[in-house]
């Protein structure tokens, strides 16, 4: 009969749910009351049957969280009343509550940390009152509820860098956080004075990265009017959302001429950051967040290492370690007739697409002096090797950049380093790497090789890198196989052929010349790299001096639009893929650097913030107190790679989102129609123009791009809604 009056398998476990309860109820109060009774005649049994009620009804509703606390508190005031008269059920009443609310976070927030404090703090309070006074009494509290806020902040808690490696004290920062708008207002910086990244880019950055609600309220904080503001033109007949699914992009192709071109699904991706300047913490967790991301990372100068390959490891599930020595338990006392388990091993979350990034030092695929000597046949005396020798070993290492004196005198003081070639091409076919770069230099400091201070070379990074631990570890500023475009096209197309896959140059805005002999050398091969890495002289780094940081490089959206007029002056634009990186963190940044010629960006400084960096700007002193930039054990370990890695993606994915919204905004279905007509730059007082007026186009094109694309993806209705990707929601009060 129940069967035929339920009209769906759901209504019929609702009505057998029902009577569940309501016989469980019954029962429960019958069997209460008759042990009241058996105690206490019948005061107790009717206090028991309603208090046995009660707290079924507590039970049924506890993942609601509407009626527990009631049945609960006055079950247990019932009891302590009885046994204990009205004190001690005053008493119970405010021990129940903590006590309560400590199963319900523990049941449905799996957190105990509030009402385990609640609980222990109410325990010392009594105690300390009971055997002395009140005030010993709030003493007790006091110093137990501190106590064991500092055992949760180091030992227990992974999601805030800052109170794991300061407990305690870390949480001022939050209680200023929340005071913040008011210290600004009357005393201190508006949101949006500090740089290089306001307090206002930061919050956005936070709140993305834990997919939270990162909207602005009441109006935007910037000088919407100030000379310089660029601005976005919208349509007023956007993309509809119907007629198009503008929740995903065709990928950009890099790399067309090879036999293993790069498909780039998104073009926001993570800039080259290397391990030594972050903590290997830091780098797993970008490498995993890129690949939840759908997204590439680059390795750095510091070369690959496991942890952007691997990624994230994730820790060991408790229960498995229960289960695991359980299991070895009964293997022992068998004798070994039960199965020997196997010890669990954290799951290998994995990295993205990698870039791979090569600089003047070559770490990671240095040949030594001897071994390249003995290659080529020749027995290596550095005191006796005379010029044809060396002139062999320039030839066949393509050290185009040093004349014979100079390798004479780096080969007497044992200080030559070739390029291993055939280690490149066998870490090349890892198919995870995706592309390769050779670094000519860097936004904040070019002219000066990579700095990595010795305070931040552990053992580890010393072996690795085959560096001292005790000198500070400075790149050379110029690669000794090239010191010009067309030695340069010559080590770029032996490594193309040698591995078949894209490979690039990254360089600074600067002088001009040097892009104009290499567009021609690119027009007169027909070939050349396969993508030019923009960096801008405002880009971020470990350690870079002042003056170089603060005046030497083009600011990434002036050196945009010179590089790319001249590849489109001498007819190469659409061979080659531009990326640019320099400062940006908001997909109006991305949209606005991809309209004055870029196909792509690299984020590198908002990752960082996005895993939790705070900008304390003490990268170059292996002080990070967030365990993002130094190599320092004790605050390396406030960094979780488990808990960071799915900010990163969020933070990308939101990036994505956002860009998508741009474009519909904008009125066009992919980001390389974007061009410098749909920007406007003020100028002045009630004054602004065009960008294509300021940065006109040389070949006529309006801005027009033949950029290569793949096939447009297949909508996945799981990860993606009709924004972009789906973020992940975290379990972080807002």
């Amino acid at each position: 009969m129940l069967k035929g009056a339920c009209s769906s398998p759901t209504k019929e476990k609702e009505l057998a749910m029902f009577w569940f309860w309501t016989l469980l109820t019954l029962a429960t109060g019958l069997l209460a009351g008759l042990f009241g009774w058996h105690i206490g005649g019948n005061p107790a049994a009717f206090a028991f049957t309603v208090g046995g009620m009660l707290a079924v009804f507590g039970v049924h509703d506890l993942k609601k969280h509407r009626h527990s606390l009631l049945a609960g508190t006055a079950f247990i005031a019932t009891m302590a009343f009885y046994f204990g008269g009205f004190q001690i059920a005053v008493l119970a009443v405010l021990l129940a509550l903590p006590l309560q609310i400590m199963i319900w976070e523990f049941s449905l927030k799996k957190s105990v940390v509030l009402p385990v404090l609640l609980m222990s703090s109410g325990t010392a309070f009594w105690l300390g009152w009971h055997f002395d006074s009140s005030m010993t009494g709030l003493i007790a509290a006091v110093i137990t509820f501190l106590g064991m806020v500092g055992i949760e902040d180091y030992f227990l808690q992974r999601k805030h860098s800052v109170r794991r490696n300061f407990p305690i004290l870390g949480w001022c920062r939050y209680g200023f956080e929340l005071i913040g708008d008011e210290l600004r207002q009357y005393w201190f910086m508006s949101d949006i004075e500090e740089k290089p990244y306001n307090r206002e880019t930061r919050r956005f950055i936070y709140r993305s990265a834990k997919g939270i609600n990162n909207n602005l309220g009441f109006g935007t904080s910037r000088d919407y009017r100030a000379v310089g503001e660029i601005h976005i033109m919208p349509t007023n007949f956007p993309v509809s959302e119907r007629l198009h699914r503008g929740n995903r992009l065709p990928p950009l192709v890099i790399g067309k001429r090879r036999r293993i071109p790069y498909h780039c699904p998104w073009p926001i991706n993570i800039a080259h950051m290397s391990w030594g300047a972050l903590s290997e913490e830091a780098v797993m967790a970008l490498a995993s967040g890129a690949k939840l991301a759908n997204i590439h990372m680059g390795t750095g100068e510091g070369g690959l290492t496991p942890f952007h390959l691997d990624g994230v490891v994730r820790r060991v599930p408790f229960k498995k370690w229960v289960d695991y020595y359980k299991a070895n338990f009964l293997h022992r006392v068998s004798f070994g007739y039960a199965a020997k388990p196997e010890m669990p091993q954290g799951l290998v979350v994995g990295g993205g697409r990698i870039v791979l990034e090569i600089g003047p030092a070559k770490f990671g695929f240095r040949k030594s002096l001897t071994d390249a000597f003995r290659t080529i046949g020749i027995d290596f005396n550095p005191t006796q090797i005379d010029a044809a020798d060396l002139r062999r070993l320039a030839k066949a290492y393509f050290l185009n950049g040093l004349d014979i004196d100079m390798l004479r005198e780096l080969a007497e003081r044992d200080e030559l380093v070739a390029l291993d070639f055939e280690k490149v091409k066998r870490v090349m076919e890892n198919p995870q790497i995706v592309c390769g770069m050779l670094k000519l230099a860097q936004g904040a400091k070019p002219g000066q090789g990579g700095k990595l201070p010795k305070e931040k070379i552990t053992p580890k990074i010393a072996q690795w890198r085959g560096v001292p631990m005790d000198k500070d570890c400075y790149s050379p500023n110029a690669w000794d196989e090239f010191n010009n475009p067309e030695t340069l096209f010559m080590v770029i197309r032996m490594l193309q052929d040698l591995t078949g896959k894209p490979w690039g140059v990254k360089i600074v805005g600067g002088q001009t010349d040097e892009i104009h002999e290499m567009a021609k050398l690119c027009k007169k091969y027909q070939d050349g790299p396969d993508f030019l890495v923009i960096d801008g002289g405002e880009g971020g780094t470990g350690a870079a001096p002042v003056d170089l940081a603060d005046h030497v490089g083009l600011p990434i959206l002036h050196a945009i639009p010179e590089v790319d007029n001249i590849l489109r002056e001498h007819g190469v634009r659409d061979g080659i893929v531009l990326i640019a990186a320099g400062q940006m963190a908001k997909a109006s940044d991305v949209a606005i650097a991809i309209a004055l010629g870029a196909d792509a960006v690299e984020i590198g400084r908002a990752n960082m913030i996005a895993e939790g960096c705070i900008m304390a700007k003490r990268c170059h002193s292996n002080h990070c107190p967030v365990g993002v930039a130094t190599q320092d054990p004790r605050l390396r370990r406030g960094l979780d790679p488990e808990d960071k890695y799915v900010k990163v993606a969020n933070y990308n994915m939101v990036l994505q989102r956002g860009l998508m919204m741009i474009l519909k905004a904008a009125g066009v279905k992919s980001p390389w129609e974007l061009t410098r007509h749909h920007l406007k730059v003020v100028v002045g007082p009630m004054r602004e123009i065009y960008m294509d007026e300021i940065h006109p186009y040389p070949d006529g094109s309006n801005g027009k791009r033949d950029t290569m694309l793949g096939e447009i993806p297949v909508d996945d209705v799981e990860n993606t809604d009709r924004f972009g990707p789906k973020l992940i929601q975290l379990e972080i009060k807002k």
